[in-house]
């Protein structure tokens, strides 16, 4: 829930309220990491179960749609991407891939 909620955070800050080393980092490359670690943190609380977790990975999904519309919504120099969000549910894939793959329950 804290991690949703700092995803939400940063979100909402301008492009120039953000630090300028993250401005030297692509795009995809941030939401693909933010969105990783959200699927291995998923995994930590949820996972486990047999099979992948699909219920995680559609949350991780939907979770990301609604980022880019919040971040649409507030209008504050960010738009909504549809290739921001497939790289956060790509992002999520691969988190919890190899949290299934490494942590084993």
């Amino acid at each position: 829930m804290a991690y949703c909620c700092l995803v939400i955070y940063l979100s909402s800050l301008s492009p120039k309220d953000l630090p300028d080393q993250a401005l030297y980092i692509p795009d995809t490359v941030l939401h693909f990491i933010e969105y990783s670690i959200m699927g291995v943190l998923g995994w930590a609380a949820f996972g486990g179960g047999g099979g992948f977790p699909w219920a995680l990975f559609a949350f991780c999904c939907c979770f990301g749609i609604g980022d880019e519309c919040w971040q649409d919504w507030l209008g504050r120099s960010r738009t909504a991407d549809v290739w921001d969000a497939a790289t956060d549910a790509a992002g999520a894939f691969c988190g919890l891939l190899i949290s299934m793959v490494f942590w084993r329950r």
